[in-house]
């Protein structure tokens, strides 16, 4: 039976305080034009593409800070689609808000993964950022968060899986993020997906069907201009609209069909089962966090929009289902939260606050765990804990 842990005056202004950081936090995410109201400390967040070394190898990161050089703890921000942060905005403003809130906020750059992300090697830049930013002199090295978006969240599970950089964090919170990498193909094509046994459709993002292609492109060998097709997704990801149909139109009248009928989500299935039938189902197994078996150890905090049409939110309820941690799996559905931004607070203000109201909490926990441990409401090294926040 776990029992309530004793506060000291001192704990208890702590924890108010992370408490209405947590929610400035979520309002500010949500509506960063509300950092115009505290100009002096909006002004004093300095974004910086910085060199680190570790190991002999040197990579980029962006560091947000209001005191770059003054001892603080860190938080560390992972993607995986894009492998950097200019084109997701809910992770341009985490770390633009986690810095005006008072810590470090860390993007690492990892540019020769830019949307080429599905290979076995990734995790393992993911895992050199973390010891790299933990040796950092202004780094608190005991205080330090992840935080991981979209493809990004699995990914930085899997890292955490090994046991010296688990010795690094405090925790693990994820956005939504996939449990399964093939499930997640799986939706990205059909628009379908299960959540206790029931079966649920989304109308999926064409962006999720268009990063498999680029990850597999040289192994499905269904194109006739392979160089033509890369340069089309490769624009389509980088936002460039115009150029990616400029582009289509100069294709060869069949690469011209396929591309277009996977962009709309027409019925490809010569696509889609070239895709499952290469190296998919092999890297799965390495690539998915579903699998893995051992304690994670640390608290696991798992937020996924229920309308989130990129990766389906059965994917956070398979995860949080399969993942064993003594710090505890929390899991927290949002009705306001889809893919890279919020919905309109003036469609239904009443489920706007409630659900703002909600994720602060998550934030408020992961906060906490950050400062210590036993900020927690119970401690959870005693005992695994399993609920929705």
């Amino acid at each position: 039976m776990q029992m309530k842990q004793d506060r000291t005056f001192k704990d208890i202004l702590l924890l108010a305080l992370l408490r209405f950081k947590s929610f400035l936090l979520f309002i500010l995410i949500s509506k960063t034009k509300l950092l115009d109201i505290f100009p002096k400390y909006r002004n004093n967040v300095r974004k910086e593409r910085i060199s680190i070394k570790y190991n002999g190898v040197n990579f980029v990161a962006l560091r947000y800070s209001r005191l770059p050089l003054k001892k603080r703890p860190a938080i560390i921000l992972n993607i995986g689609i894009s492998s950097y942060s200019e084109n997701h905005v809910i992770l341009y403003r985490l770390a633009k808000v986690i810095a005006f809130l008072g810590f470090h906020a860390f993007i690492p750059c990892f540019y020769e993964l830019k949307y080429r992300w599905i290979r076995k090697e990734s995790t393992k830049h993911i895992e050199h950022a973390i010891f790299a930013i933990s040796n950092l002199h202004y780094v608190n090295s005991y205080q330090i968060g992840i935080i991981g978006v979209s493809f990004g969240g699995g990914l930085s599970l899997l890292a955490v899986k090994n046991p010296e950089v688990n010795k690094k964090i405090k925790f693990v919170l994820v956005i939504g993020t996939y449990s399964n990498l093939e499930s997640s193909l799986r939706f990205s094509f059909t628009g379908k997906f299960k959540v206790k046994n029931k079966t649920k459709y989304i109308y999926p993002n064409p962006t999720g069907r268009i990063i498999f292609l680029h990850n597999f492109l040289e192994k499905i060998k269904l194109f006739k201009n392979e160089g033509k097709i890369r340069k089309i997704l490769t624009n389509f990801l980088n936002g460039r609209t115009i150029w990616t149909f400029e582009n289509i139109r100069n294709l060869e009248p069949a690469d011209q069909k396929s591309i277009l009928s996977l962009y709309r989500g027409c019925k490809n299935d010569d696509v889609f089962y070239k895709l499952l039938n290469s190296n998919i189902k092999e890297l799965s197994d390495t690539l998915s966090p579903k699998h893995i078996k051992d304690d994670v150890k640390k608290p696991v905090f798992i937020i996924h929009g229920i309308y989130d049409d990129m990766i389906d939110y059965g994917q956070s309820v398979d995860l949080a289902e399969s993942l064993s941690s003594s710090g505890g799996v929390y899991l927290h559905l949002s009705d306001i939260l889809c893919n890279k931004k919020f919905s309109h607070f003036l469609s239904n203000p009443a489920m706007w606050i409630n659900g703002g109201i909600k994720l602060s909490n998550v934030f408020y926990h992961a906060l906490a765990v950050l400062h210590s441990d036993k900020n927690l409401r119970y401690n959870p090294e005693n005992e695994p804990i399993r609920f929705k926040i």
